[in-house]
């Protein structure tokens, strides 16, 4: 684990799409072999980073706000549309404004264990427990936004840009409906000044400095997947299938896990799959992710979580992993969310709820404490062997 994260580490990042991915590909898929992992490298389309995506939304909706005097209804149905595509994406949920040029190829990168034991389930031979841990191995671009006396704002920020995209949307309404105040002209270049502020205030990081380091965002979520797999392999558990997945483009929108769901997701056995998910275990004590979302609430509940939220309660975990919440952009985990897949994220927060230096210059290795690591991977461990055991149970009566 050490090695794995020191070698993440000595690249200068492993943005999306970047050379250095691919050093992260090549090193990523050897830490698995030496696992006798099956590994396969699966591309997908993605934008590079986020930054185009806030500029499509940005310049659609100044372009409605522009034009409404002259285009009429045309503009405000153009408006709207790009309210829609900001509300469905700042949200978390798919936004078809992802799929807007300029686009790259990024990778998952897939390691498989299949074992040779297995349960039945109906008249059908089935893995007894399908294990997916899954964390993202891109860095962010850095972000002015996440400093530290920021990024406590950061979610009412995005709150308060979305309702001021909606009240963008209605001022361009009522005035096609003949609403008309000497205040609509300010109320319209107001809007359009704060947009376009907001958007160089949140890419300004990027073009000044290029991507994390990541080493705590999100080597260490990396390295814990794949040493919670390799303490599977100890165990005896017969009919568990394990997947690791490791996923780019993360930081663009967790593009790359809708990708890897939405293609595998058929050939997973129904109500046998569970996802566990690793991200940005530095600088902080282990924290099970109960609540995310920005104005739509995302919550973590079902039959896995419920299965962990019990370990909360008995040692060695009692008073040392908590419940935690996030409302500054989301995981990977929620597309699973949506889905009604079984699944938790497993990150480490400081005494304040926060996780201090990611999308930061400061996210370096050498600044990054991993000793949340082992507990994550214990407390993983744990509530798999006891969740694999209901099903266990489940199997042998059929």
């Amino acid at each position: 684990m050490d090695t794995l994260l020191r070698d993440l580490s000595r690249l200068p990042h492993r943005g999306a799409a970047t050379v250095f991915e691919a050093s992260a590909i090549e090193r990523l898929s050897l830490a698995l072999r030496e696992l006798q992992a099956t590994v396969t490298v699966e591309p997908f389309r993605t934008p590079r980073t986020y930054v185009t995506v806030i500029y499509w939304l940005i310049a659609g909706i100044v372009t409605g706000l522009l034009t409404a005097p002259w285009l009429g209804w045309l503009a405000v149905l153009w408006t709207w549309g790009w309210v829609t595509l900001a509300w469905l994406f700042f949200n978390w949920r798919f936004s078809p404004v992802t799929r807007l040029p300029p686009q790259v190829t990024s990778h998952n990168i897939i390691g498989r264990w299949r074992e040779t034991g297995f349960g039945y389930a109906g008249d059908q031979e089935k893995p007894v427990m399908k294990v997916i841990l899954m964390a993202h191995y891109d860095t962010a671009p850095i972000s002015l936004l996440y400093r530290t006396g920021t990024v406590n704002s950061f979610h009412t920020t995005l709150v308060l840009s979305l309702v001021l995209m909606l009240g963008a949307g209605l001022l361009v309404l009522f005035e096609q409906l003949g609403v008309n105040s000497d205040w609509m002209p300010w109320i319209r270049y107001g809007l359009i000044a704060y947009f376009v502020l907001q958007a160089l205030l949140g890419t300004l990081g990027y073009w000044l400095y290029g991507y994390t380091n990541g080493a705590s965002d999100n080597a260490t979520g990396v390295a814990a997947a794949i040493a919670t797999a390799e303490r599977l392999k100890q165990l005896y558990m017969p009919g568990l299938e394990t997947e690791v997945v490791l996923t780019g483009a993360e930081e663009a929108g967790m593009i790359g896990s809708r990708a890897y769901l939405d293609k595998h997701i058929d050939s997973w056995p129904k109500g046998r799959t569970v996802v566990v998910n690793f991200d940005t275990l530095g600088n902080g004590s282990l924290r099970i992710i109960k609540h995310t979302g920005t104005v739509e609430v995302i919550e973590y509940t079902n039959e896995l979580m419920k299965t962990a939220e019990r370990l909360l309660e008995e040692k060695p975990f009692r008073g040392v992993v908590k419940p935690g919440r996030w409302h500054t952009a989301d995981f990977d985990s929620v597309w699973f969310v949506r889905r009604k897949i079984p699944v938790m994220t497993l990150t480490a927060m400081d005494a304040k709820g926060r996780m201090p230096n990611i999308h930061r210059p400061e996210d370096q290795l050498l600044v990054t404490d991993v000793s949340a690591i082992p507990t994550a991977v214990d407390f993983a461990i744990q509530t798999l062997v006891r969740h694999y055991q209901t099903y266990e149970i489940t199997a042998e009566r059929l």
